[in-house]
């Protein structure tokens, strides 16, 4: 037996919280629309890179070919729905990875530039190394840190294209692992 003062202070309640979520949903659709316009700016050749589905990839396709004004701003709407239903965070980090003046993206470089100056200053650092990423091939490997390590023993150190195609292969081998 509810008072109808009471029922009221809950409709009310309901409304308002119904208001809330409204504009919070806008805001958070708007956010998917800018990170959807942001991918879809990205070069092509960067796409598969992305954590994405099939879905978003053919919106992001669709992108490129409409020019219309106000079509591409429907279009940007859809690709903010579709969002709703992606990885956002893997997403972001995809994006980061992308960004050479993203602190994870330099965190990246560091650690594949340690991994170079381990492997050819230390011996043990080439069973670390394949342990860690078991599918390297091995042989390339041990050539690779062989000719680095010849390079830089010379007076003075002359790291030269071994030493390059060594982070090279470091950089592929991490990042294939990622």
């Amino acid at each position: 037996n509810m008072s109808s003062d009471n029922g009221h202070d809950e409709n009310y309640d309901d409304d308002f919280d119904q208001e809330v979520s409204k504009s919070e949903l806008k805001r958070e659709m708007l956010r998917y629309q800018v990170l959807g316009e942001k991918l879809c700016e990205l070069p092509t050749n960067r796409w598969p890179k992305l954590p994405i589905s099939e879905t978003l990839r053919i919106a992001m396709e669709e992108s490129r070919r409409i020019t219309k004004h106000e079509a591409r701003r429907r279009h940007f709407q859809y690709i903010g729905k579709v969002m709703r239903n992606e990885d956002i965070d893997a997403i972001n980090i995809a994006l980061d990875m992308m960004d050479p003046s993203s602190e994870l993206y330099g965190r990246r470089i560091r650690q594949q530039e340690l991994w170079r100056t381990r492997l050819v200053e230390r011996s043990e650092a080439l069973n670390e190394f394949i342990e860690e990423y078991p599918f390297i091939d091995r042989q390339i490997l041990r050539n690779l840190v062989r000719n680095a390590q010849k390079e830089m023993q010379q007076t003075p150190p002359k790291p030269g294209t071994n030493y390059k195609k060594l982070f090279q292969l470091i950089r592929q081998t991490v990042s294939a692992e990622d």
